[in-house]
Parts: structure tokens; C-alpha cells; sequence
């Protein structure tokens, strides 16, 4: 084990054992931001051309009133179908004055995906967070302590700095031919 501009190196198999885990509300409105969305079933891809998956799962707040329950609804079962397990909870309401409606929704799985990447770690090489929110940096320090690779991949911007600057860290951007989503012509 070396350490090379802050990241651990470790052999790795030739096609390693991954575990994909994505961060819907952090992808979602950084996307907005950006201007593009990710397509979670490329972005699936990008990941298995180099590894073989053995954990996806997406973390997902879930409205509680239509049209939006049934959206959300539509798309977990597509996000089931195309690979993923989804972990979802409840979206809460938050007083937010600024916002057109007098509220915002909100719904945090830090904690969620620490745990489940901590119990998954185990049975993998490598993990991809896919979220730029600085609260994983200790994800990331318990999961080179296990003697493992970590990957952060997320939109350059919003992204922490303490992710960006690092060499864990891949930029949805420069892959983004590979993982953009495109809207469906009607």
C-alpha cells in the first residue's frame, strides 16, 4: 500500500467488484444547475465496463401528494429494472420563504448511504459515491482505512472542494457523453 497524491493504491483484480451508490437529490439539483441530467442507466454502464457490480442502489426522497407520488413511484420501478435497489424515504416539507410555493422539499440519506456502504464493503474493491457533499469524506476515510478504492464522481459544480481537488474524485462532466440523458421526443 502507497500513498499517491492523498490516494491509496492497492492491487486490484483486473475487473474489480464494485459498489455503485448514488445520491438522487445530489445529482438532481446539480444537474438542474448544470444545465444536463445523468442517465443512471449510462452512468451504470460507464461503471461496469471497468468493474463488475455487485451493489447498486440509489437513495431517493419520496413525494407524498400526486402527480408527483406516481412519478416517483414510475421511476423506482424503473430504477429497479435497470439494476438498482432503491432506498427511499418520505420527502419533508421545509418553510423556505424564498420559494415559490412558501416551502421546499427536503430529504437527507447521508447516514443511509454510509451505513449500507460500510455493510457493504465486504464483498467489494471499490466504491463509487455519487454525490460532491463533503459529509462522506468520512465514508471515504473508512473505506481506505478497510484497505479499499473509492471513487466520487459528481458534477464539478457544487462539488466540495475537499472531493474535487483529490484524485478520488471523477468529474460527471468529463464523461459526460457517456452518461448524459437526453429527453425522450414525444
Amino acid at each position: 500500500m502507497t500513498d499517491k497524491n492523498n490516494q491509496f493504491e492497492f492491487k486490484m483484480p483486473p475487473k474489480p467488484k464494485a459498489g455503485l451508490y448514488i445520491d438522487d437529490a445530489n445529482l438532481y439539483k446539480r444537474g438542474k444547475a448544470s444545465g444536463w441530467m445523468t442517465d443512471y442507466k449510462k452512468l451504470y454502464k460507464w461503471v461496469a465496463e471497468k468493474n463488475t457490480i455487485v451493489y447498486a442502489r440509489i437513495y431517493k426522497g419520496r413525494p407524498k401528494y400526486e402527480p408527483a407520488k406516481s412519478i416517483s413511484e414510475a421511476l423506482e420501478k424503473y430504477f429497479e429494472s435497470i439494476g438498482y435497489s432503491v432506498t427511499g424515504k418520505n420527502l419533508k416539507k421545509l418553510r423556505d420563504n424564498l420559494a415559490p410555493l412558501g416551502f421546499r422539499n427536503k430529504c437527507n440519506f447521508d447516514v443511509e448511504m454510509h451505513d449500507e456502504i460500510m455493510n457493504d464493503l465486504k464483498d467489494v474493491d471499490i466504491v463509487y459515491i455519487c454525490s460532491g457533499d463533503s459529509d462522506f469524506i468520512r465514508t471515504k476515510n473508512n473505506i481506505l482505512k478497510s484497505q479499499k478504492r473509492i471513487k466520487f464522481v459528481a458534477y464539478e459544480n457544487n462539488c466540495a472542494w475537499e472531493i474535487r481537488t483529490a484524485s478520488w474524485y471523477v468529474s460527471l462532466d468529463s464523461i459526460r457523453v457517456e452518461v448524459e440523458r437526453f429527453p425522450k421526443p414525444h
